[in-house]
């Protein structure tokens, strides 16, 4: 099974000769997770801990279904109020922070566990995605987020020609 390279433009088809005018930029977030993936194939088990970032990294489904993007992240063990979604013109943001602390006391035994961690994943939104009308559940440590998506409509304008 062979995957697809990932496209470097929000435009389906580029004809020959003609460069896209809204690109998609390379995010660090994303380079990391492509050289943890790398790295995670070719070292050892036990050297991967050393050089992984210790940093949790929900799992994402991005698809379009129906006339509307849906974004799926699982976020398990984790609340609503500790999860933040932001959208800028061409892209969501979900962020968030995990703090857990267990804590078990016994006759002959006390044991206290802490783990803190904070994340951060961002989506390229489609040309056409309605940010206005999005909507964003959180259920069981799923995080679901939908919004309307309008056929991209190429903007026109003429330009008036002019004789010497």
């Amino acid at each position: 099974m062979t995957s697809e390279p990932e496209t470097t433009t929000n435009v389906e088809e580029t004809p020959k000769g003609v460069t896209p005018t809204r690109t998609r930029m390379l995010r660090i977030p994303d380079f990391f997770d492509e050289m943890d993936r790398f790295w995670g194939t070719v070292m050892p088990a036990r050297w991967r801990s050393a050089f992984s970032r210790s940093q949790p990294t929900p799992s994402l489904d991005v698809f379009e279904k129906e006339g509307k993007l849906h974004i799926e992240a699982e976020l398990p063990g984790m609340q609503d109020k500790d999860i933040e979604i932001e959208i800028t013109d061409d892209a969501l943001t979900i962020s968030g922070e995990k703090k857990e602390e267990r804590e078990v006391k016994e006759d002959n035994y006390y044991r206290a566990e802490r783990s803190y961690g904070m994340f951060r994943r961002q989506v390229i939104l489609p040309a056409g995605a309605d940010t206005d009308h999005a909507e964003a559940k959180f259920k069981d440590g799923l995080l679901k987020i939908e919004m309307p998506v309008k056929a991209a409509e190429a903007a026109k304008k003429k330009i008036e020609v002019k004789s010497d």
